[in-house]
């Protein structure tokens, strides 16, 4: 069976006991189920991306018209705190094993799913339904944190390589620590330097929800080449 470093906390996570909470993680969800369906309408962000019609590098989903549903729901940071670096909160649950995180991952967007399509018709009553159903239930949806806050300040920068050792602490920290002292090679850097990323713990305020993207022609689910492992990953370096 594979062995990994005991998940816990540095120096710098002070006054955040929770976090080291041994609840199960179907609690988490019926926390997050109950603040998400106490959220008012007003305070929901919804739309369809692209918004811009910009889809960054990859050119097959430009080409393939793809969309796809994305939420933003403002809830408290004790709440998203532990959902995102608690002892058992869903980055834990990837730790255990990039099929166990999927599942929870999977469990939680069911648990969510009926009040996410209640916030998307109210905040787009003409909404593309069938569109926001078929993002949401395919395999690569994700809940996961907003990287910035309701203010639109960024929690998490991807470009701050600084190594951080005194938040989580775990097999993610020896691989940041293999990244900073050079021992990763430029080929594999871009990848292994997410672990500088995922031994941190950032305290969000947003609950991000960002459904699978959808071909508008045959209505399939695609996937960026750069997330098809995005599980595995989240496994090996907690961010990605």
């Amino acid at each position: 069976m594979l062995s990994r470093r005991p998940w816990s906390y540095g120096c710098e996570v002070v006054n955040r006991g929770y976090l080291a909470t041994n609840e199960p993680f179907d609690s988490l969800v019926q926390e997050l189920e109950a603040a998400v369906a106490a959220s008012s309408e007003q305070s929901v962000s919804f739309r369809i991306e692209p918004t811009d019609g910009k889809y960054g590098g990859d050119v097959l989903l430009k080409r393939l018209h793809c969309r796809r549903a994305s939420w933003k729901i403002p809830l408290h940071s004790i709440l998203l705190d532990k959902f995102f670096n608690g002892l058992m909160g869903i980055r834990a649950q990837y730790y255990a094993s990039p099929y166990h995180g999927a599942a929870m991952n999977t469990r939680l967007l069911s648990a969510l799913r009926t009040r996410l399509v209640e916030l998307a018709r109210a905040r787009d009553p003409s909404g593309d339904w069938k569109l926001i159903e078929l993002s949401l239930d395919a395999g690569s949806a994700k809940a996961w944190i907003s990287e910035k806050t309701v203010n639109g300040e960024k929690i998490i920068r991807a470009s701050d390589l600084t190594l951080t050792e005194e938040e989580l602490q775990n097999d993610w920290l020896d691989l940041a620590k293999a990244v900073r002292a050079g021992e990763v090679g430029n080929d594999q850097f871009n990848l292994y330097s997410a672990a500088l990323s995922g031994v941190r713990t950032p305290i969000a305020d947003q609950l991000e929800v960002k459904g699978a993207w959808i071909t508008h022609e045959d209505r399939r689910e695609y996937v960026t080449p750069d997330k098809r492992d995005r599980d595995t990953q989240i496994y090996m370096f907690g961010f990605t």
